[in-house]
């Protein structure tokens, strides 16, 4: 590409991603995109052209004749383009869910673990599933995420980090993928914290109790992850001279996959809450979020407000608490997001104009 060509090549990419976002929202025809774009027809229809050759869009409504006069064509995205893979691990569960890049889901899969089941036998039923999605939906596998309930440390290279909390945690499903498929790897509740962060301005927190705790921060929008990937780690934070998962144990509150069974009786929510609260609030206080959300199994309305009043008794300045809309599906969200961001970075980085 020579000087003279880059400027308009990148500014056709820009108008490209654009329809390309547009038409994730609905199918549409070429004087939709451009009314609701701002952009020329012509513009219009040479970038649904680019889209077409580029195998990312096709016209699904060809024009006929009637007495009304001619039918608009419109476009959509081709699904067979590619489709995107979530591994989502959690104490009692692994799900699986394909989507196209529009968001379709289009595979959603859970399957139970046991308090037994061993890192072994996730990684020999994820396997499976990878194969299984593959035949089932005969696309490219352009991107995967994984999400692990378990600490993803950044080092050198990505690496969880098995948590006593049960013995699949640290199943190398990330390992899974062959060499050419980008794969992106973090834990179950920062994949939370970005599901949640899409429909949301400014910052926030993200609480997740269920068979252990977690936390994730997102600061200006941005997910923090920290330097080595351990923002957002509650059970290491010191209460005096214990971390709270040693003061919760004391409590009889942290046995493999029970803390959220406990939490049924709200006879345990005071020496559960009180720790808890003191280490929320510290890192409330010091992050200033707009909104604590919280997750999990164990998570009920009235738990939540013993929650927001144990925290916002601590804090010079309350933070609005409240339970998560996206529920148990927020980590399958979050990571497909991610799965999705990768994917388009490498497309638009590849992208031909013509």
């Amino acid at each position: 590409m020579t000087d003279s060509t880059a400027g308009p090549r990148a500014l056709a990419t820009l108008t490209d991603i654009r329809v390309f976002d547009y038409l994730c929202t609905a199918p549409a025809t070429r004087t939709q995109i451009s009314a609701d774009l701002g952009i020329s027809k012509p513009t219009a229809s040479q970038a649904i052209s680019r889209l077409q050759e580029n195998g990312l869009a096709l016209a699904i409504d060809r024009p006929s004749e009637t007495k009304r006069g001619r039918t608009p064509e419109r476009y959509a995205l081709r699904a067979e383009f590619g489709h995107l893979l979530a591994l989502c691990l959690q104490a009692e569960s692994l799900q699986i869910r394909a989507t196209d890049l529009a968001g379709n889901i289009l595979v959603d899969r859970l399957y139970a673990l046991t308090p037994h089941s061993s890192a072994e036998e996730v990684e020999k039923m994820a396997g499976t599933e990878i194969t299984r999605v593959h035949k089932q939906l005969r696309s490219p596998l352009l991107a995967a995420a994984v999400s692990q309930a378990a600490p993803v440390l950044r080092e050198d290279s990505e690496r969880v980090v098995p948590t006593e909390i049960f013995p699949a945690s640290g199943a190398n499903l990330a390992g899974l993928f062959d060499q050419k498929t980008p794969v992106v790897l973090d834990n179950d509740v920062n994949w939370m914290a970005v599901a949640e962060a899409e429909n949301s301005d400014g910052s926030l927190m993200m609480l997740y109790i269920g068979a252990g705790l977690g936390a994730g921060l997102v600061i200006d929008g941005k997910l923090h992850r920290g330097r080595h990937g351990t923002a957002g780690e509650l059970e290491n934070q010191l209460l005096g001279e214990k971390n709270l998962r040693e003061v919760l144990g004391e409590a009889g509150m942290f046995q493999t996959r029970v803390l959220w069974e406990k939490l049924a009786d709200q006879r345990t929510w005071k020496p559960f809450l009180r720790p808890l609260s003191q280490v929320v609030a510290n890192l409330v206080g010091f992050v200033d979020p707009q909104q604590l959300v919280v997750s999990g199994p164990a998570v009920t309305e009235e738990l939540c407000q013993a929650l927001a009043d144990e925290v916002n008794d601590r804090l010079l300045v309350p933070v609005q608490v409240h339970s998560s809309a996206l529920g148990a599906q927020a980590a399958a969200h979050g990571a497909i997001a991610g799965a999705r961001e990768v994917a388009l970075d490498k497309l638009w980085e590849n992208y031909r104009e013509r």
